[in-house]
């Protein structure tokens, strides 16, 4: 196997792309919305079919549901857990489950210890490392643009682990 993967895959590319997740200009709507030439149009289409192809996705639209609007959702539960201190083990491995899988994190084989693991270091790098970096007010965070790198990544990961049907 090649390159990293796993957690640490997905901090690899938060770490390369750091120069357009932060920045010392507030994040304009455009930049929040990842609108030109950010993301390819293409990866996000194709993001979009895979939050729409999750079978656990509960709040899956017949319309479908764009990969920044899922990114918008999936930050609102993102501040509660980190807010709140929840304890991700605490958390019954259904709703465990689901909270991986809007993220597109790991699979239906995983165990729950694997989801915790997965999901503390998804919000570890997408709530708790931001609000570190931009606690003085001089850097600004673009946590749709984090969201969407580490879902793709994921979606990339998930193909790679032996369990997976892809």
């Amino acid at each position: 196997e090649f390159g990293a993967s796993g957690t640490a895959g997905g901090k690899m590319m938060l770490t390369m792309l750091r120069p357009q997740i932060y920045s010392t200009t507030p994040i304009t709507k455009q930049q929040s919305v990842l609108a030109g030439n950010v993301v390819p149009k293409q990866i996000l289409k194709g993001l979009g079919k895979a939050i729409s192809a999750d079978p656990l996705n509960k709040g899956a639209s017949p319309f479908g549901i764009g990969p920044v609007k899922h990114a918008e959702n999936i930050a609102l539960v993102d501040e509660f857990l980190v807010n709140e201190d929840i304890d991700l083990k605490s958390i019954p491995s259904e709703l465990l489950a689901e909270a991986c899988s809007a993220r597109l994190i790991g699979g239906q084989e995983w165990t729950d210890a694997e989801r915790v693991e997965a999901l503390s270091s998804w919000l570890h790098e997408t709530e708790m490392q931001p609000r570190e970096v931009t606690k003085g007010g001089k850097i600004h965070y673009n946590g749709n643009l984090a969201r969407v790198v580490l879902m793709c990544y994921n979606v990339v990961d998930s193909t790679r682990d032996a369990r997976s049907d892809s």
